[in-house]
């Protein structure tokens, strides 16, 4: 740990600590304190993600992670960031998310356009001045451009697929009656087949304990691919992705773990026999029950492609096929591709059934 030499940085050092309650190890808040204690202040304000990863040396998620906790603990502020398409100027007015609206002006050229959580909107850190106050030259906007183009920046939408964000600020919304555009999420609905007989059958204090440790298994694989469980519905999940690899990847090993997770009880009882269904498009970002969730014709193709599912399989939409590795490494499975027509859409949509086979797979690790 750095050496301290006076009563602010003592104060940042304990600040830091704060972390271990979120399993945040010794060596990542050790590069986090140095990162914090950076001489060049411009690397504190409104910095990039990517650039926290690239200093800490760990992954982008784990940098997220890292970030959102530090916010929940006061160590660091949260900016949502908007660039206009228009002029390329970036307004720095949002420091919640309850400030942006579906429609935002830039203050400089005073175009008016969508908020699109995809690529105008991108969260952004600052330390806080409670800790920390910095100079009038850490607001360096070259700098900023710099690091933007060598790095890359994380889009609001990311953020909002990032469970532990949802944990922590439930009521982290945009207005009620306002909206963000998505340009692309991946929509997954899973339920039980059978759920019915599993609760006459084992009773429901039994099966209500069942349905709660596979909600749980579920929880832990989401967050692993990179994404978050929007709600439950009864026995299902709603669970959303930036990346239709990491919505196919999560099923397969959605199907995987339940196979192993039916493998502890007596083959004559009632087995949790999963479906699941997948389809990814634009949607909007909204306010409902003063939770973020997505509402749009994507989550109904999501929810009716989840229907078609018999269980022990995943039903996917076209929409996945250029975009998800997960399919050409899938070796386990095998594929049947059909048409449908679903209630809703006007045309006929193509659609794959994987069918896991009966290779079970170790659960997923933490």
């Amino acid at each position: 740990m750095l050496k301290l030499f006076n009563s602010s940085q003592t104060k940042l050092a304990q600040a830091v600590t704060s972390l271990s309650r979120y399993e945040i190890g010794d060596r990542e808040q050790e590069h986090f304190l140095n990162f914090l204690q950076n001489p060049d202040s411009r690397s504190l304000y409104h910095t990039n993600p990517r650039l926290v990863a690239d200093q800490l040396q760990i992954s982008e998620r784990d940098t997220l992670k890292l970030l959102v906790v530090a916010l929940k603990e006061g160590i660091m502020t949260l900016n949502w960031d908007i660039q206009c398409p228009m002029c390329q100027g970036v307004d720095f007015a949002a420091t919640q998310l309850g400030k942006l609206r579906t429609f935002h002006i830039c203050p400089v050229c005073h175009h008016k356009h969508e908020s699109d959580a995809d690529h105008q909107v991108r969260v952004t850190f600052s330390i806080d001045e409670r800790l920390r106050s910095l100079p009038k030259e850490a607001n360096d906007p070259e700098f900023r451009k710099q690091i933007d183009a060598k790095y890359g920046v994380v889009s609001g939408h990311r953020l909002l697929t990032l469970q532990i964000f949802r944990e922590l600020f439930p009521r982290e919304t945009i207005p009620p009656n306002e909206s963000l555009l998505i340009r692309q999420v991946t929509i997954l609905f899973t339920d039980l087949a059978g759920s019915t007989a599993l609760y006459s059958q084992r009773g429901d204090s039994q099966a209500y304990s069942l349905v709660r440790q596979h909600f749980n298994l579920l929880f832990q694989i989401v967050d692993q691919h990179n994404g978050a469980v929007i709600k439950t519905i009864g026995d299902a999940i709603m669970a959303s992705f930036t990346s239709p690899d990491d919505g196919l990847k999560a099923a397969i090993t959605m199907q995987e773990a339940m196979q192993y997770f039916n493998q502890q009880f007596d083959s004559t009882d009632p087995q949790l026999i999963l479906k699941i269904g997948i389809h990814a498009g634009a949607c909007i970002s909204v306010n409902l029950n003063e939770r973020s969730d997505y509402f749009g014709t994507t989550v109904n193709t999501a929810a009716r492609v989840e229907g078609l599912s018999q269980g022990n399989d995943i039903v996917f939409t076209e929409s996945l096929l250029s975009h998800a590795q997960a399919i050409a490494n899938a070796g386990n499975y095998y594929f049947q591709k059909s048409s449908v027509n679903l209630k809703g859409l006007s045309e006929p949509l193509t659609v794959f059934h994987m069918n896991i086979s009966s290779i079970a797979h170790p659960l997923p690790s933490n």
